[in-house]
């Protein structure tokens, strides 16, 4: 298994706080409806790398809320449609305060995600995101870019959702 692992990232929401929205999945639910407010996207699209910014237009900000729509999230799992059919990150392991371990589900290849939070201050604690992937070479070539960008994407996404 290959590993791939974002940059340190500050939350400002204490370690706790930040365990408690990542551990239970279903308090991300009300995502849905935060998608849909104007000022949600404009804060989340001024927090775009510029390296990015080209990337993130009208289209894909429509696509993105129309998948928020067919999203099911539980205390331990968060499931979607895509292109290849139903995707489940199952929570398969809690280390409360510090770490959530998700497994993919009905995933094409094998891929774990790993969220470490740790306390940076009286009220922020800071975060890295880890993904591993097991794919084989010829696979690894097309898919490798993907890979090494998505840690730090989720890692973006989520300081800003750990925090709310």
């Amino acid at each position: 298994m290959t590993k791939y692992e974002s940059q340190v990232y500050t939350i400002n929401a204490t370690q706790q706080h930040a365990y408690g929205r990542m551990s239970n999945l279903k308090s991300f639910e009300g995502l849905r409806d935060i998608v849909e407010q104007p000022e949600f996207l404009e804060r989340l699209m001024a927090n775009v790398p510029a390296e990015h910014a080209d990337k993130v237009t009208p289209e894909k900000i429509d696509e993105i809320r129309r998948q928020f729509e067919n999203v099911v999230f539980s205390e331990d799992a968060v499931s979607f449609e895509s292109k290849i059919g139903l995707i489940t990150l199952a929570i398969t392991e809690r280390d409360e305060p510090k770490l959530v371990k998700l497994q993919g589900v009905g995933t094409p290849i094998d891929v774990t995600l790993w969220v470490q939070l740790l306390p940076l201050g009286a009220y922020q604690s800071k975060m890295k995101v880890t993904i591993g992937a097991d794919v084989n070479f010829f696979i690894r070539k097309m898919v490798e870019k993907y890979l090494k960008q998505a840690p730090d994407g989720i890692a973006h996404f989520l300081s800003y959702l750990l925090a709310m």
